[in-house]
């Protein structure tokens, strides 16, 4: 696989096509067509086949392609065939509430589909308050910012959760970089500084907010 000539927002989209094929799966579908894969995520037929395309020839042109195959490449693709230990920096009400989304996202999902949120762990949270540092929360254990290091190692922690306050982000960043850790969810409303060899991701929600504000009436 040709990792690097592929476009970022292609790599964005693949989690929206097995978001789909997990539905239809769900539902017993056994041919899936790009038709109604574009429906499902509001893409074109035609930018659904060339999405794929980056990764193989999954479908057959006329038939459509198998939901469970498909399901299973898209899950290897995304490195969802086993589970992806996540940290989460900053404790507050962001970082509390991230953590009851993740268990309750589980929960409803069961066993009989094992889902890709399913593989995504939430399995360690960081944070300087010692009242909250030594307890567990949800499952999640919380540990000093300090200790990010070692439980990184540790804990196999492959993305890292940015939940600080703005002034603190860059510092934490840093850290987590610095840990090996290659691929940040970045909620503080900063930008940050990161090595080119670093993914980050912002989610700001204020930013959003603004934009949807300009259709509001």
């Amino acid at each position: 696989m040709r990792k690097a000539k592929i476009p970022d927002v292609v790599v964005r989209r693949l989690p929206l096509y097995l978001r789909a094929v997990e539905d239809f799966d769900r539902r017993d579908h056994v041919i899936v067509s790009s038709k109604e894969l574009g429906d499902f995520t509001g893409l074109t037929p035609a930018q659904v086949r060339k999405d794929l395309t980056f990764f193989g020839e999954f479908g057959k042109q006329g038939i459509g392609y198998d939901v469970k195959f498909l399901r299973i490449q898209l899950r290897e693709i995304l490195r969802l065939g086993s589970d992806v230990h996540i940290g989460l920096a900053g404790f507050g009400n962001l970082g509390q509430a991230l953590v009851h989304y993740h268990v309750d996202a589980r929960s409803r999902l069961g066993t009989r589909f094992p889902v890709s949120p399913d593989r995504l762990r939430i399995v360690a949270a960081f944070d300087v308050d010692p009242d909250k540092i030594g307890s567990v929360y949800a499952g999640v254990p919380i540990f000093h910012i300090d200790q990010l290091a070692e439980k990184a190692q540790e804990c196999g922690l492959r993305i890292m959760v940015n939940a600080v306050p703005a002034e603190h982000a860059q510092g934490v960043v840093d850290r987590i970089v610095a840990c090996g850790i290659r691929s940040i969810l970045n909620f503080a409303p900063v930008t940050l500084n990161v090595p080119e060899n670093v993914r980050v991701h912002s989610a700001d929600l204020t930013l959003e907010l603004q934009s949807l504000a300009y259709y509001a009436e």
